[in-house]
């Protein structure tokens, strides 16, 4: 649990991607929030999708984030009471981990996730992250902040290629967990990529191999979105991956897998 001065602590800053139609305006504000505990610094990137005046948010951060989550919204002139649905890539607890808090206080706000993934949300299977880590002895304070994770009472399932709003589709991208989804806005060209991939130094590349449940599932993946019109990708840990020969940079990554890294 953190203490309400590590909670204030930490920063916030924005980048926003607009999208003009018509009759309507969808937008993307990548919001890098900055998690702080003892020497132990990074940031995270959860994503609002703005439709109209509907919010879609994307992962929720770390338990005790809501605060932060609030300041970020009202920072960018954005109403969370505006805020129609979460969508959880996976339950990791820096994916889902404000999530209860989040409907308690909003509680017409529907989250979803993918059916595979709802029994973990619902806290009726115990989180594979916590299977894993009291398996390989993890550290005892990241085993607690996993234990710490609020489960929901109920969650909505979404499918692959189920359209969720205008023009933003989901796309099933399991490896880093079974049932992991990553978002596409296909005229934005973009990829909220959960963590199917990461940026790191401005480097694209796969997760930490110690932390991706099934290996092959997650090169099947990597195969399936370098078939999709992409020129930017989210990522929730390094942020925004901008290249024009992004196909290239997928392919070389699936030619790499893992067993070379």
């Amino acid at each position: 649990m953190y203490k309400t001065s590590e909670i204030n602590s930490f920063r916030i800053c924005y980048t926003r991607y607009i999208k003009k139609g018509e009759n309507e305006m969808t937008e993307l504000i990548t919001l890098p929030l900055l998690f702080e505990m003892g020497e132990m610094k990074f940031y995270i990137h959860p994503v609002v999708i703005k439709n109209n005046d509907d919010l879609i948010l994307i992962d929720t951060g770390y338990p005790m984030f809501l605060p932060v989550i609030e300041k970020a919204f009202e920072k960018k002139g954005l109403n969370i009471r505006n805020l129609q649905q979460v969508i959880l890539t996976h339950h990791d607890h820096d994916h889902m981990g404000a999530v209860k808090e989040l409907v308690k206080k909003y509680p017409s706000v529907k989250v979803k996730c993918s059916a595979e993934q709802i029994p973990y949300v619902l806290g009726k299977k115990k989180s594979l992250r916590l299977e894993q880590a009291e398996k390989l002895g993890a550290d005892a304070g990241f085993i607690q902040m996993i234990k710490s994770v609020e489960h929901l009472d109920s969650a909505l399932a979404v499918t692959d290629n189920e359209i969720i709003c205008n023009g933003v589709k989901v796309i099933e991208t399991s490896g880093h967990m079974p049932g992991h989804i990553s978002i596409y806005i296909e005229a934005m060209k973009t990829l909220i990529s959960g963590d199917m991939l990461v940026s790191e130094g401005g480097v694209l590349g796969i997760a930490d191999e110690q932390f991706v449940l099934d290996k092959e599932a997650e090169i099947n993946s990597l195969k399936k979105i370098v078939n999709l019109d992409i020129q930017k990708i989210i990522c929730f840990h390094g942020g925004e991956y901008k290249s024009n020969n992004l196909k290239e940079d997928l392919k070389k990554i699936i030619a790499k897998g893992y067993n070379k890294q």
